[in-house]
Order: C-alpha cells, then structure tokens, then sequence
C-alpha cells in the first residue's frame, strides 16, 4: 500500500459533503430502486431502463442522456460539467443488466416455478427491497446515480468533471438461442462508453463486497466435447463395444471438480482466488430418448487471475485432460476456448484506491482492511484494461435469514446498506473532482 502522506483535505470538504448528504431524500431512493426493478433489463434488452434512468439524472441536476447501441441497449448518461475544467473526470459506473428475465426457456433452469425472488417485480419489507437484481446491480446503479445527484443539488462547483455511466450488458452473459444479436454482454455497453468519448482519468465501480477492491478476475469459458458414437439403446447389448459417451463424461466431471482446487490453490494470489466450474451440460435428443448421442459437451468457467493469462488457463486445463485420456483410454475429448477475457489490477497506491480507502475509514470511522480470495467477475476487467485506473466497493454485509428462493446473494438490499455506500462514493467524489490533476497525479 502506499507510503505516501495522504494530502491534507481540501478547504471546505468536510461542508461540501454535509452539503451533498443533506440532499440524500430516502423516499425518493427508495421509490428508483423499486421503479429500476420494476422495469425489466435482461442483457441485450436495457433501453427502456436507460431511458428511465436518463430522465431520473435531467431532473435531478445532471445532464442525463440514453446512449444507443442499438434499438434494444442502451446505456445511460449523467453529466456533472465542471466550468473550470482543472480537476480530473471521474466516472461512477454500474451495470444495469440482469441476469435472468429474457425468456421463459432462459429461465427454465433457475427453478419451477421461478421463484417470485427472481421475478422483476419489487417488493418492499420494512426497508428491505427484494426483486431480480435488487441489490446487485439495481441498488449500484442506484446509489452512484444518487450519490451524483446529491452533489449536484447542492450546486457543489468542482474543478473536476462527474459522470455517471450506466453499462449495458454488465452480465457475463452470452446471446441466447433465437437471438440474432451477438455482442451484448461482457461489458459491452462500457466498451461502447468508452470508445464513444466517456474515457475518465478515474473510475469507481459498485459490485460487491464493501471493501475497496483494486484487482479482479477475468473469465475464460471453455467447452469440452466428450466424444462418443451414436448408438441405438435396443441393440447395445448386440454390439461389440457400446460408445455411448455418458460414462465417459462422469468421469470427466469427476476428474474437473477434483482439478478445479488445485487450480485455485496455484493461482491465488493478491485479492483473489481464482475459482472454476461446471456449468452447463448439452447432449442427445429428448424427444427420441431411444438413440443415444455421438458426443457430450461440457461448458466450464475458470477465473483467471490478473498475473494469469488466459492462454496459460487453456494450457493447465488441456494438461488436466491429457492426463486424463491417458489414465482412461476410453475418454477422447476435445477442448474449445469459447471466451477470453484477461483479469485486471489497478495499483493500491493510485490515488483513487487511496481515496475511497479515506472515504471508506471516514464514513466507518475504523482501519479499512481489504477484502481477500474473490473471484467475482465484473466489467470492471474491461475498464482496467483500457487503461483507466479504478476502485470497487460494493454495500455492506448484512446477516439475513436464508430464503429458500434466493440462492444467489443478489436479490434482497436494505436502504440503510444502499445510504453508507452512497456517503462513501459522495466523499470520494468531491476528494477527487476537488482537486487540480496534477496533484492527484502523484499517487500512481
């Protein structure tokens, strides 16, 4: 971490953030969270959700606009301007995208019934929100809209310019069957911001967890054909040698999730610890269940580290097959790199990690330690890798009672939680904007 003194605050900071939180009206959050998820954003599909969010930031100070990338994605826009232009541009981004909420046959897999947790349809419990992506990414995109809009209200004059992005295609996600569209997730709407001018000297992205965060893990996807040959149940035992492929992929799956420890333990390393996956499984005919199929295909994830590149991925788990075929004749597969995308770091000494770690203690009033072994992919990856540094901080834990309908911490955020993230992304904020670049500058 950095060894460099902290610079002294800059006049006036502590009432121009009194000033910005003044301007937090809690109904009002509440009331965008539920109307974000209300309004459905399955990856690909996020205009009209921009368009919502565009109106939210014109009427609330900042110059909110919708960013096609076509005329179904979009992301949304907010601008601060600066008059004096001396400080640095920060961004305050989060995805919009939700994971589910595309079709029915997406959603077939994620239980029956779909549970109303992963239902676009917000519900409020005391000051608990829940509904498909209320905490992860709706109550993100939510609280860097606010924290903005707070600072604008307050007609706070920065030296430096703020934006608020919103990212289209935030989600890790593919294009599903019958979709013509092919680029729509991995950070393709942050891309798209980027290239489109939107490039800050600073970033600072809401995913969890609420430790400040300065590296993450890529994604590599993998598909690996266990090959077979077609055969006809009614007469296997006539045949010399039954090639159905189905026993073959036990002991290819058994073989991955014995792998998938070891390759976590070689890699982690810094804030995280590179985790691996079996995810999908395709193969034969379920309308003529009497024909078995000729080959069996296995999709795999695995999180690279930012010190591993995914060409090395590739290698260790080839090696791992090889390895396999020759213990077992039987096994013939084949391995097929289907997504790539390296992690990335920013250094814990740049100046926007050094700020949110002082927004952070300021607004906790307690050392901050960082958060170890994650292995969360986000766009973010996509962000450092053009060069921009960034920081992450999500909103605090908090203990709940486990819901049998929500496997996935993601679902369910509490207003409290939402407000001591948006302090922290307030203070950090005018810290930096406050600023001429050149002093911030010095903390690479």
């Amino acid at each position: 971490m950095s060894q460099q003194q902290p610079p002294a605050p800059v006049e006036g900071y502590q009432d121009m953030v009194h000033a910005a939180e003044s301007q937090f009206d809690r109904e009002q959050f509440k009331q965008l969270l539920m109307d974000m998820v209300n309004i459905p954003s399955p990856t690909g599909e996020e205009a009209e959700l921009a368009r919502y969010m565009a109106d939210h930031m014109t009427a609330n100070g900042l110059q909110g606009q919708t960013q096609y990338l076509d005329d179904q994605q979009a992301n949304a826009i907010g601008k601060l301007p600066s008059r004096s232009k001396q400080g640095p541009e920060l961004l305050l981004y989060a995805s919009f995208d939700t994971h589910l909420g595309g079709s029915d046959e997406e959603e077939r897999w994620a239980g029956q019934p779909l549970p109303s947790m992963l239902r676009p349809q917000a519900r409020l419990e005391g000051d608990e929100i829940s509904g498909l992506g209320a905490e992860n990414p709706k109550a993100y995109a939510a609280c860097v809209t606010t924290a903005a809009t707070c600072i604008a209200k307050a007609g706070l004059e920065l030296p430096g310019e703020l934006t608020v992005g919103l990212g289209a295609g935030g989600m890790t996600a593919l294009s599903r069957p019958g979709f013509s569209r092919r680029n729509i997730g991995h950070g393709a709407g942050v891309m798209f911001m980027l290239q489109r001018g939107y490039r800050p000297d600073y970033c600072v992205m809401c995913k969890p967890v609420y430790a400040v965060a300065w590296e993450e893990v890529g994604i590599c996807n993998f598909t690996i054909r266990v090959k077979g040959a077609m055969g006809y149940v009614g007469v296997r035992h006539m045949m010399p040698q039954d090639q159905n492929p189905f026993p073959q992929v036990a002991k290819v799956i058994e073989a991955l999730e014995a792998w998938f420890p070891t390759y976590t333990a070689r890699h982690t390393s810094g804030l995280v610890a590179p985790q691996g996956g079996i995810s999908a499984i395709e193969g034969g005919w379920p309308h003529k269940p009497i024909i078995t199929t000729a080959d069996v295909v296995l999709h795999v994830d695995i999180r690279p580290s930012p010190r591993t590149d995914p060409v090395q991925v590739k290698r260790e788990l080839q090696a791992m097959l090889i390895e396999l075929s020759q213990q077992h004749p039987d096994v013939v597969t084949e391995l097929e790199a289907t997504l790539a995308i390296p992690g990335a770091t920013t250094s814990p000494d740049n100046w926007i990690i050094q700020s949110m770690i002082r927004a952070w203690e300021d607004v906790e009033q307690t050392p901050h330690e960082p958060f170890l072994n994650m292995s969360g992919y986000t766009d973010l990856s996509v962000i450092r890798q053009w060069g921009v540094p960034a920081a992450r901080l999500g909103v605090p834990f908090r203990h709940q009672e486990p819901d049998p309908e929500d496997s996935l911490p993601m679902n369910r955020v509490h207003l409290d939680d939402c407000y001591r993230l948006i302090q922290v992304l307030i203070r950090s904020a005018i810290d930096t904007c406050s600023r001429p670049i050149e002093i911030t500058q010095q903390y690479q």
